[in-house]
């Protein structure tokens, strides 16, 4: 009975814990937010995945998701 009391006790201040560190803590700053802004995407000239453009791979001009879509379009 003893040990329950306690395991309730140490879950009840964690919560507390969590739920005051949440209250107090700073909210994000502005660059962190900038980074989640959406990206452009391009489409896979031979699969037609979507891939955003900082992952695309340009070969000839031609937009691929992977080396190997860039090489079997080229055969």
């Amino acid at each position: 009975m003893f040990l329950m009391r306690l395991v309730i006790l140490l879950i009840i201040v964690a919560i507390l814990l969590w739920l005051l560190k949440r209250l107090f803590s700073a909210p994000p700053e502005p660059e962190q937010l900038e980074s989640t802004k959406p990206e452009n995407m391009r489409q896979c000239k031979y699969c037609g995945v979507h891939v955003p453009e900082s992952s695309i791979l340009l070969v000839r001009e031609k937009p691929y998701c992977c080396q190997e879509h860039a090489d079997l379009d080229q055969q």
